[in-house]
């Protein structure tokens, strides 16, 4: 059995949010494992015809203590590692954040592992079928076009990326948050970005 950074589970299959954990290694299945049947595929998207997604730069000093603790990780960790999995899962982190990456150079970055603020959100159906699927897939699509310009400045930029974001066009709107952003761009030509959300 693999996580997402493995490759996609196999197919009709997904693992649940408890069977990847990024514990001892770069976010393996922790044990017991569980599997769970994907029934009638994944949920069905939105209409985001009306969404607008708005993204306002921040200096990093106004990131939330959580959120700096893991940059000072990020810092510690030039390049992506079981280390720094096992270092944000003893500080308490890693239920906070998404983890993204691809597969190759040129690949579209995919979920990996995707915390709890996220599956609160979104609802764990939603997380669990994109498991292994292109984050631009994900049936946000005006939300994913506006983010993914942000995902690769952290890759490739050599710092952290924090923003405020107001979204327009969904239920009870304007939806605001703040995220900040760690990448990194591997010798592999593999990227990774740690997604650290504050909802």
């Amino acid at each position: 059995m693999t996580s997402a950074l493995d490759g996609p589970a196999p197919t009709g299959l997904i693992l649940s949010a408890s069977a990847v954990q990024p514990v001892g290694g770069l976010f393996r299945p922790a044990a017991p494992a569980i599997i769970v049947r994907r029934l009638g595929g994944p949920p069905k998207p939105p209409d985001t015809s009306a969404m607008q997604v708005d993204i306002h730069r921040q200096p990093l000093r106004v990131a939330l203590d959580w959120q700096l603790d893991a940059v000072r990780l990020w810092r510690e960790h030039p390049t992506f590692c079981p280390s720094f999995a096992t270092r944000m899962a003893e500080a308490g982190l890693s239920r906070r954040q998404v983890v993204l990456f691809t597969k190759a150079a040129g690949d579209p970055l995919r979920f990996a592992y995707i915390g709890e603020p996220t599956r609160r959100f979104f609802g764990d159906a939603w997380a669990d079928a994109q498991l292994g699927r292109p984050h631009m897939d994900d049936g946000y699509s005006a939300f994913s076009l506006a983010i993914d310009a942000e995902y690769r400045e952290a890759i490739a930029g050599g710092e952290p990326v924090h923003n405020r974001l107001v979204v327009h066009g969904l239920p009870g709107q304007p939806f605001i948050y703040m995220h900040t952003l760690l990448g990194w761009s591997l010798p592999s030509g593999r990227s990774v970005v740690v997604v650290l959300v504050d909802y």
